[in-house]
């Protein structure tokens, strides 16, 4: 992961919604997902993460569909994939106790960043916003990191 770019925490809304083509946001997720792949955006998610995308893709498409997805997503190297600590677990257990939020899949994801250090959660779930320890950052306001126009050669002398 390149140190000097922020790390993004991917939601499972940023995950299914890139596979989803009825989403709103399925082009911005895509993309996402693509510039992680290619290491133009640092990105991490969590195992669990996965699984509630894998739980809801096979309900939006087919189980064979979902497990091939979260296959390809398992083998996406450039997106660090973090496994849940009993003190990941802990940690979420308190922040639902202390925090506005109300759904366990939210507490975790935010124990897991804190834990290694992450501030950013690409999401469209504006549960984010309640709290003030991650922002969330909106699939569609990541900045367009497409690789800069090679220059063209002119052949005449």
């Amino acid at each position: 992961m390149n140190k000097e770019k922020p790390t993004y925490f991917l939601d499972s809304t940023t995950l299914i919604h890139a596979i989803d083509k009825e989403a709103e946001y399925q082009e911005e997720c895509l993309n996402i997902i693509n510039k992680a792949a290619k290491g133009l955006i640092n990105a991490a998610t969590s195992l669990e993460t996965l699984e509630e995308a894998l739980f809801i893709l096979s309900k939006l498409t087919s189980l064979q569909t979902a497990i091939r997805v979260t296959r390809d997503y398992l083998k996406l190297q450039k997106i660090k994939k973090y496994e849940m600590s009993q003190i990941t677990f802990e940690n979420s257990l308190k922040l639902l106790e202390i925090t506005p939020l109300k759904r366990p899949k939210d507490a975790i994801n935010v124990a897991t960043m804190l834990e290694h250090n992450i501030a950013k959660i690409i999401s469209e779930d504006e549960d984010y916003d309640k709290i003030d320890l991650v922002e969330r950052v909106h699939p569609k306001d990541i900045e367009n990191t497409k690789p800069p126009d090679k220059p063209k050669h002119n052949s005449d002398g």
